[in-house]
């Protein structure tokens, strides 16, 4: 195959006036138009209104290549594009070669004939997506819904509109003879100690050919080589294998898969791939209360501890390989071994899964249809049913993929459209359905529009491209599709999507009463770092009220629930970089206490994944990085909750019970130690356990009755400091006995030393008194601590380190020392009360 690069250097212009600007291709219009200063920065202050006139524009990108004699010989010529974002006519050299209308799809294009030798001119126009789907209203869902494109673009409850065009992957011009591989469909047996690796490779082009596979160990050993008919099946049969598992659950060694197409005499094409050897099936057994909703990998149960993702960057040019690394890193160093790839955004690229194959980071993939009906037609069938292909050709293989669902939440939709009870009711205002139930007959006509694509055409291309891997229609989901009849019974059967506004905002400690067999969404907002805010405010823009910061809270009535709950639990900051940090450590505090709850009853709950981890805009969010990456205070929690092994309390006024979860493979022998603290740090009691636990297993160690201990006065001002170690790990935890608001509170004088020990710094902080929530950050530079947000009891220290690697604009540890800023609950509620009176 002769392949000719058409990245780089292209033209761009707007369809109906002279301008025209150099871009980059990969590339898109906003990317360009920023390059140039055309578009003003949509992420600064309001500028989100200002930019949609300019994308409510035609463009059209342009460029010459030289077609040399050796590819024009070629016998077929197409021109190959990966990405076309959305609408868009090609044309070589003035004739149109074919139109494009999916952003999801890989495109190819006959373009043989409109060659000619020397000098060619391609152009690619794109039409405008906001003002084609004004002209071409939804039958029966969203607006998005018209077109193939990635929902979230338009706006979503996290992410601004920016509806983008462009050639968003890449684009080449390639020749060859006969034919192509397409994909190669890998499925495994595993039995008597042994695997049989079935590959059958997929030609597109002549059928008359033959195929060369050679499977290679993962040090580089060939295993085995064998050839097939196209149309045909190898069999590989391996011995001793060496086995694909999760993150925290073992290896992840990965063998390659060569594969050439070939005549007698000649190599067409080649293609490698890794592929992990594992099994991989999600458990729908029924145990007498439901159906469970558990992940179990090479015949192991693995608990899922994790997070969804959405898109990177709403400017999609600004996204690249490195992006998903520190993604993928972020994950590693917060515990998380799974990540959900969320159905509003777009297929990511190879590099995404390539990382999470290599790291054991287990993907729950969806394919790209949220949060409404779509309406099919035979056109829309066949237009979906090739993006399908293209995608799952493209990403099968991949030992980290172990689910695919057909949707967001377009099941639990057509619940709340017939609900009568009264929790799923109140929740059709929140899902936009309206006050009363639909007419059957329209649910019907909403159910006939559902079930050829989600539970015929998707689950028929998966049996067939992804035969090892399973399906579930949507997200959350029953067993039997379309049954449901209230949104809470998702728990029992299937999995969950639970917000506290699911529950008419709820106090959070709710959560206590439920139970659910695996949490796919979970969440709860906070403000981004004070820097991050910094760079798209001015600083009269900075409190929770103003327009601006309404411009980046794009949840309606999201400010108001995270003030709801903070007069719930804590006294309201006047000042607020007070008000920010709080709005942090309370969504840390509210996801701990969920987590924690449902990681105790893991026989049931065999999984949770928090919405969510990453923004692609500096906005107010559910995120736990945001989107210049800093950790806020929920990935330091969840860093903490996510360990393999959790300790936590269960509360009940002054009785505690305190539990240690294992979630490895592996058994776990600890020391479990408590303390509770009085007055002026005066220690009432302590005590120490020794335990084994099974792998897997959840269980309640110690029960602590403080009734008599603890009176009303006493516990405002009372402590409970627990931790487990094992494996030389030390695992902490806290309780208070009222809430904060009502806690005695002393100024914690704090102390701290910053050294430098080779590769890392070292900040070593001590209290005078307890201090709850001690939170460090600096000024100008970034850094990820080892621990942040932690408790330190009276007189006690604690050592921290930073790694060189994870800083940036920190220059050396006197740098560090003049820009660390520290911040604890203490000082915010005292400030607070001192402000209130």
């Amino acid at each position: 195959m002769m392949t000719l690069n058409l990245n780089g250097r292209w033209k761009m212009r707007a369809a109906e006036c002279e301008d025209i600007w150099d871009a980059v291709v990969p590339g898109t219009v906003a990317a360009t138009l920023l390059e140039h200063g055309v578009m003003p920065d949509p992420f600064w202050r309001d500028n989100e209104k200002k930019i949609q006139e300019l994308l409510d524009r035609d463009y059209i990108f342009e460029r010459s290549f030289t077609a040399g004699e050796d590819l024009l010989k070629q016998e077929q010529i197409v021109l190959h594009c990966n990405g076309l974002d959305t609408l868009a006519e090609i044309r070589l050299n003035g004739a149109v070669v074919g139109n494009a209308d999916n952003m999801h799809r890989i495109w190819f294009f006959d373009v043989k004939p409109f060659l000619r030798p020397g000098e060619n001119e391609i152009s690619i126009y794109f039409r405008a997506p906001a003002p084609y789907l004004n002209e071409h209203p939804s039958g029966i869902g969203k607006p998005y819904t018209v077109l193939r494109k990635a929902a979230c673009m338009f706006g979503w409850d996290w992410g601004l509109s920016l509806p983008d065009s462009g050639i968003w992957r890449d684009i080449m011009i390639e020749g060859y003879e006969k034919g192509t591989i397409e994909t190669v469909i890998v499925h495994q047996e595993h039995m008597n100690g042994k695997v049989i690796v079935k590959a059958q490779p997929v030609c597109r082009g002549a059928q008359d050919l033959l195929f060369r596979l050679t499977l290679t160990e993962p040090d580089g050993a060939k295993l085995e080589t064998r050839e097939c008919a196209a149309g045909g099946t190898v069999y590989f049969e391996v011995e001793h294998p060496r086995l694909w598992w999760p993150s925290g659950y073992g290896g992840q060694p990965l063998y390659r898969l060569c594969t050439e197409l070939m005549t007698q005499d000649m190599i067409l094409d080649t293609r490698e791939q890794r592929i992990g050897l594992r099994t991989i099936e999600l458990d729908r057994s029924e145990d007498g209360d439901g159906a469970k909703y558990s992940f179990v990998i090479n015949h192991i149960p693995v608990f899922c501890r994790g997070e969804n993702m959405i898109i990177e960057n709403s400017v999609i040019q600004k996204t690249d390989g490195s992006c998903y690394k520190k993604l993928i890193e972020n994950s590693l160093r917060s515990n998380v071994n799974s990540i959900r790839v969320w159905g509003g955004a777009y297929y990511p690229p190879e590099e995404f899964y390539d990382l999470c194959d290599e790291n054991g980071i287990l993907v729950y993939q969806d394919f790209m249809f949220a949060c409404s009906f779509y309406q099919i037609s035979p056109e829309y069938m066949e237009n979906v049913k090739q993006e399908l292909k293209d995608n799952l050709a493209r990403i099968a293989h991949h030992a980290c993929i172990g689910l695919y669902c057909g949707n967001n939440e377009i099941d639990c939709i057509y619940t709340v459209t017939g609900a009568t009870d009264p929790e799923t009711t109140a929740l059709r205002k929140l899902f936009g359905s309206g006050k009363d139930p639909l007419p059957e007959a329209v649910r019907k006509a909403l159910w006939a529009n559902y079930e050829p694509l989600f539970l015929e055409m998707i689950p028929e291309l998966c049996s067939r491209y992804a035969p090892d891997t399973d399906y579930v229609h949507s997200s959350p989901s029953a067993k039997a599709p379309g049954e449901v009849t209230a949104f809470f019974d998702y728990a029992k059967d299937g999995d969950l999507h639970y917000y506290l506004q699911y529950n008419g905002n709820a106090p959070y400690q709710k959560i206590r009463t439920m139970r659910s067999r695996f949490v796919t969404e979970m969440g709860f907002q906070s403000y981004p770092s004070m820097k991050t805010i910094a760079s798209f405010t001015e600083p009269q823009d900075r409190l929770p009220y103003t327009p601006v910061m309404y411009a980046h809270q794009k949840c309606a009535g999201g400010n108001e629930t995270i003030e709801l709950y903070m007069e719930r639990d804590y006294l309201i900051p006047k000042d607020f970089e007070d008000y920010v940090f709080l709005s942090q450590l309370q969504a840390g505090e509210i996801m701990r206490y969920s987590v924690e709850h449902f990681r105790r009853d893991n026989e049931y709950c065999r999984g949770i994944m928090l919405w969510q981890l990453n923004d692609c805009w500096p906005v107010v969010s559910w995120s736990g990085i945001d989107y210049y990456g800093r950790w806020k205070a929920l990935q330091y929690f969840i860093r903490r909750f996510y360990a393999p092994v959790l300790v936590s309390a269960r509360e009940e006024d002054t009785n505690v019970s305190l539990w240690v979860s294992n979630e490895t493979a592996m058994e776990c022998n600890g020391q479990l130690r408590w303390k509770l603290y009085g007055k002026d740090g005066k220690i009432l009691d302590q005590g120490e356990k020794s335990a084994h636990l099974s792998a897997g297993e959840s269980a309640s160690l110690v029960y602590l009755d403080y009734s008599r201990m603890l009176n009303r006065i006493e516990k405002k001002s009372a402590y409970l400091i627990f931790e487990w170690e094992h494996n030389g790990n030390v695992e902490r935890g806290t309780v208070l006995f009222v809430l904060p608001r009502e806690f005695y509170f002393s100024e914690p004088e704090l102390s701290w030393k910053v050294k430098e020990t080779g590769s890392s710094y070292v900040i070593e902080v001590t209290a005078k008194h307890f201090a709850k929530a001690v939170g460090f950050d600096t000024s100008e530079g970034d850094c990820i601590f080892s621990d942040n947000y932690f408790d330190l009891p009276a007189g006690e220290s604690r050592t921290i380190e930073v790694k060189k690697v994870e800083c940036e604009g920190i220059s050396d540890s006197e740098d560090l020392r003049r820009q660390l800023m520290v911040r604890t609950l203490n000082d915010v509620m005292l400030r607070a009360a001192m402000a209130g009176k």
